[in-house]
């Protein structure tokens, strides 16, 4: 009988014990990503504290870690005067440590020249649980189609 006590409430813990990722909160933290792109409030430190060390994105065909996506940033940020994504159709996949989200992306940009610039991308990003925190790892974006006026 002892055991069969032990063993149910060994069973109970496990059964409780549940991820701490939700859905809302792995595209709360995308979200927060995106904000701290803003080219308006942008800073490496910032974004970098919800990044793991080895965030890749996986951009314009070619893969880059932080610091080289920090370069493009910044280079961007002289003829850009402001920016404005709209996500929407998440899918969102989750397990004890890791989610994973797919979206639509929807971008405007407008830039020192007058121009405003319309993209439509599809995006995934993969996020993993670090010291306790939901952190991006992975975001790979797919260009589908660009309009400038």
């Amino acid at each position: 009988m002892k055991n069969l006590i032990i063993f149910f409430s060994l069973f109970y813990s496990l059964s409780s014990w549940s991820s701490s990722i939700t859905e809302q909160a792995a595209i709360d933290k995308l979200n927060q990503f995106f904000e701290l792109l803003d080219f308006k409030v942008y800073k490496k430190e910032n974004i970098s504290q919800i990044l793991t060390d080895d965030f890749q994105i996986f951009e314009m065909g070619k893969p880059w870690d932080m610091d080289e996506f920090d370069v493009f940033i910044n280079d961007a940020s002289k003829t850009t005067i402001s920016t404005d994504w709209t996500l929407s159709d998440y899918k969102v996949s989750i397990d004890d440590n890791s989610a994973h989200i797919s979206y639509v992306n929807n971008g405007v940009f407008s830039t020192t020249n007058n121009e405003t610039i319309y993209s439509y991308w599809l995006e995934s990003v993969y996020m993993v649980v670090e010291n306790d925190q939901l952190k991006l790892k992975f975001l790979q974006s797919d260009l589908i189609n660009r309009e400038i006026e």
